[in-house]
């Protein structure tokens, strides 16, 4: 399997935090399944196709800040990063580093939000 992992330094802290507050844990826990849904959706938008194979392939799995996102086909990482013969066509860091600011934002309100409320 190709994939590529990424680590958002901070993230397992971040969750360990959250997770001992009921109200954080499952807002976090589905802001992180949007963000790699959007990340996958928008890596198929822009990956090139020939058969689709790549494409359809794309997927993200993982759990407790240990995610990543990749694909089943051998040639994947070929199109990412080129190869001597082919220039790279990026698809996945795009898609992943284009959505990190919007995770960030989530999470950033979402604590925000519950200080707010927890200190009243």
């Amino acid at each position: 399997m190709a994939s590529l992992n990424v680590q958002v330094e901070g993230l397992d802290s971040l969750l360990k935090v959250l997770n001992r507050y009921e109200d954080l844990k499952k807002p976090a826990s589905d802001a992180i399944e949007l963000y790699l849904q959007k990340t996958v959706f928008d890596a198929q938008a822009i990956v090139p196709v020939r058969t689709g194979t790549l494409q359809r392939s794309i997927t993200y799995w993982g759990s407790q800040g240990d995610f990543h996102v990749g694909s089943r086909v051998h040639y994947a990482p070929f199109v990412e990063f080129g190869t001597y013969r082919m220039r790279p066509r990026p698809y996945l860091i795009p898609s992943l580093l284009n959505n990190i600011l919007l995770l960030r934002q989530y999470l950033r309100d979402l604590v925000e939000e519950f200080l707010r409320r927890n200190r009243e």
